[in-house]
C-alpha cells in the first residue's frame, strides 16, 4: 500500500512540467525567457538573434528550460539539470 503513492510520486517527478503563458507567438523567434524562466515577449534587443544555448554558469536556465511557440503561444518545458 506505500509503494503505490512512491510510484505516484516518481512519475510526477519524472513528468515535464509546462509552463504556458499569454503570449502570442508565430514562432519561437517571438519567445523570451525572463529572469524566473518563464516564457515572455522577446525584448527588441534580442529580436533577430539565436536563443542562447545554455551553459552551467549564468545561462543556466536556458539549458534547463526548452521554449517554444505552441498553439500560437509561448511555453517553456522544464527538462531538468545537465549539469
Amino acid at each position: 500500500m506505500l509503494l503505490l503513492p512512491l510510484i505516484a510520486s516518481l512519475l510526477l517527478a519524472t513528468a515535464p512540467r509546462v509552463t504556458v503563458s499569454a503570449v502570442a507567438c508565430q514562432s519561437v523567434a517571438d519567445c523570451w525567457l525572463d529572469e524566473e524562466a518563464k516564457p515572455i515577449k522577446r525584448p527588441k534587443q534580442h529580436r533577430g538573434k539565436p536563443l542562447p544555448a545554455g551553459d552551467c554558469g549564468k545561462k543556466l536556465k536556458w539549458l534547463r528550460n526548452r521554449l517554444a511557440c505552441e498553439q500560437s503561444v509561448c511555453t517553456v518545458t522544464f527538462v531538468g539539470d545537465r549539469c
